[in-house]
């Protein structure tokens, strides 16, 4: 099966100035470790970032990805990356590759593995799932302990569990943004990049980090530097 890799990023970015070029380790930027484990585990002609940014688009270039210009409007704060995904695969060359399926690596997960793409790529591969997404352990905060809050009336987020014993909880893991895998079929049918019949990818929590903030990016840095 074919797989659009695709990298979305643009130059537009609040917490921290420029995110996706932000270094990691040595020289190597966000952008450019997410490129680099995606040409190890795809094709060249399937890693193809998204941007509207000429730097990023040069830096992307460079690394060796297929760079997909991306129009101005769908590099706004509201964009949505479905949205981004749709308009890249309308306008990819007729003649290019089919893509069978879809791939989100977003460089804001620098932590990711090699290992957790190729478990989601068996995932996706087995013919069970819709959906292929990476997720963390939750061990407090138990959703069967949560409630919706509508005006002043508390609903259960998860009334079947809702008075169950701590012990009797089912596991669950939450979403970390690392990888989102889908069939073309199912987002052509939806518009969704992950949803149906879903598989999970379990990260550590040590490894989901998501960079958003300054000390997000701190974080990200120091646990490499450990690992190295």
């Amino acid at each position: 099966m074919s797989v659009a890799c695709i990298i979305p990023v643009r130059g537009g970015s609040k917490g921290i100035t420029r995110k996706n070029l932000s270094p990691l380790v040595g020289n190597d930027t966000l952008l450019d470790r997410t490129i680099d484990q995606a040409l190890r585990c795809f094709a060249p002609n399937e890693v193809l970032v998204s941007t509207e940014d000429e730097e990023m688009a040069a830096a992307a270039g460079k690394r060796g990805a297929r760079v997909i210009p991306r129009p101005g409007h769908l590099a706004q704060d509201q964009s949505t990356t479905a949205s981004v995904v749709e308009d890249l695969l309308e306008n990819l060359d007729p003649s290019a590759t089919k893509f069978h399926q879809i791939l989100i690596l977003q460089v804001t997960s620098p932590l990711r593995q090699d290992d957790d793409v190729i478990a989601a790529r068996e995932l996706i591969n087995s013919g069970k799932f819709d959906s292929v997404i990476s997720g963390f352990p939750v061990t407090e905060h138990h959703p069967a302990k949560m409630y919706f809050m509508e005006g002043d009336l508390a609903r259960s987020v998860s009334p079947e569990f809702e008075t169950a014993r701590r012990q009797d909880l089912p596991p669950v893991c939450r979403r970390n943004g690392a990888i989102f895998w889908t069939t073309r079929e199912w987002f052509a049918k939806t518009g969704k990049l992950w949803g149906g019949r879903t598989g999970l990818v379990v990260m550590p929590h040590e490894r989901s980090v998501d960079i958003d903030a300054p000390e997000d990016l701190v974080a990200a840095q120091a646990y490499l530097r450990r690992k190295d």
